[in-house]
């Protein structure tokens, strides 16, 4: 017999508002609209206790859920929170109103399944490994235009270095912001070490360049802007890091993964804070179907035909996995490069690639999964390259602690780290 709640309550959220609707077997007991603030939620609080309802369902739409859950839950309501993709066949009509009374009636008759919701830190550890990418895309994004405009000037001067963004690389880019003639250009390269086959080249990608106005302000704020990024990044891993630490779970799970060879320290904490508690998960297959590196089906009797991938969980999982995987195909264990190759083959030069890359990561997912299981290292796992990226991931706590006395790593900490580093900077990336 269906088991069937005596109260419950819908709830849509939005960027600004909260729409709410209480019923019970009667029908609507009552309906209302908060705002999507503490304010707000103290009142919906209010509202949700004066008619006795302590059993909510509500989607979770993009960021603005969070606060409101994390408030109701360690106030007494019990929260369920709904995937809306799930939810999404039975809101056909959209409308705030009618979806959180939809979302309440379903709710009642126990016809939502509840996703999974981590504790407080393992989302505050998601947030910071989620954030690390977007700075990462940021810093090559700039570099990229660095590049262009620079191409404006010369096409092949930066590929001289095989690092344009290292430390000759990064000399010479401010060599070029401050406009200086080519004869300044030349005999400036003295300072820089370089072999003497790389000087020659240098010299004459200079003496054959354009020469059209260089805009040495963009390619001076660019070198600005990556030195930045990169002083950001380390915090974020000492962030990053001291969060793993202090999660016992978490700190077991990076442990394990680091055994694998191609899995560093960054993809080996962005892929436990993504799966958070791996019991969860029944089989492998569970876990390769939430990362969504699995394939659509369409099946028509005998006929099976296999299409894009689902890409229907986190992207910060299925972005780990694959350079994890993409790792492993060339300088991984041997049955990790076999499983490659014997994929790539099979599907040619065009596509196969990525299609090998991708099968890669399906086989590495089934054995995080066999690993986390069992409480397991990998097999013959190579000790001395385990022990580097072991020994890294103590040394970025100790620096965090150094360097934040009686802090806890959370985002807010982080940003306001960042904000130190340069307020004009964090200021216009604001604006963007």
């Amino acid at each position: 017999m269906m088991n069937i709640k005596e109260i419950a309550a819908g709830i849509d959220i939005s960027k600004s508002k909260l729409d709410v609707c209480i019923k019970n077997h009667g029908g609507t007991v009552a309906t209302a609209d908060f705002s999507n603030d503490m304010m707000g939620g103290k009142l919906m609080l209010e509202f949700l206790v004066k008619h006795g309802c302590f059993e909510v369902a509500m989607e979770s739409t993009g960021p603005y859920w969070n606060g409101l859950y994390d408030y109701l839950t360690e106030n007494g309501v019990r929260v369920t929170l709904v995937n809306p993709a799930k939810a999404k066949a039975h809101l056909l009509n959209k409308s705030d109103k009618l979806d959180c009374n939809v979302l309440a009636t379903l709710h009642m008759i126990n016809q939502l399944k509840a996703s999974y919701v981590p504790d407080h830190n393992v989302r505050r550890l998601r947030r910071l490994t989620r954030f690390r990418p977007w700075l990462v895309d940021m810093k090559t994004a700039i570099k990229n235009q660095t590049a262009a405009t620079v191409s404006k000037y010369s096409s092949s001067v930066l590929s001289v270095f095989s690092d344009a963004f290292g430390v000759s690389g990064r000399m010479f880019l401010e060599m070029l912001a401050e406009s200086r003639s080519e004869e300044e250009l030349i005999k400036e390269l003295d300072g820089l070490k370089l072999t003497e086959e790389k000087r020659r080249k240098i010299n004459g990608a200079i003496a054959n360049a354009f020469k059209p106005n260089l805009d040495p302000w963009i390619v001076q704020f660019s070198s600005s802007l990556i030195s930045q990024i990169e002083a950001w990044v380390k915090i974020l891993n000492d962030a990053i890091a001291k969060a793993v630490d202090s999660i016992p779970q978490m700190k077991g799970y990076v442990t394990k993964l680091l055994t694998i060879p191609g899995v560093g320290l960054e993809t080996a904490q962005a892929i436990a804070a993504e799966i958070a508690d791996i019991s969860r998960f029944k089989s492998s297959g569970s876990l390769v179907r939430y990362s969504g590196i699995n394939p659509t089906v369409e099946q028509s009797g005998s006929v099976k035909r296999y299409g894009r991938l689902e890409k229907c969980g986190p992207p910060c999982l299925r972005r780990a996995l694959y350079q994890a995987a993409n790792n492993m195909a060339f300088q991984g264990p041997e049955n990790f490069q076999r499983h490659y190759i014997a994929v790539r083959t099979r599907y040619g030069v065009k596509k196969g690639h990525g299609v090998g890359v991708v099968s890669t990561a399906r086989k590495l997912t089934r054995l995080i999964w066999a690993m986390l299981t069992n409480g397991t290292d990998f097999i013959d796992f190579p000790k001395a390259l385990t022990e580097m990226k072991k020994r890294r991931l103590r040394n970025r706590v100790k620096r965090f602690d150094s360097n934040n006395e009686n802090s806890k790593p959370t985002l807010r900490d982080l940003l306001i780290n960042i904000h130190k580093l340069d307020p004009g900077i964090v200021q216009m990336l604001a604006e963007l």
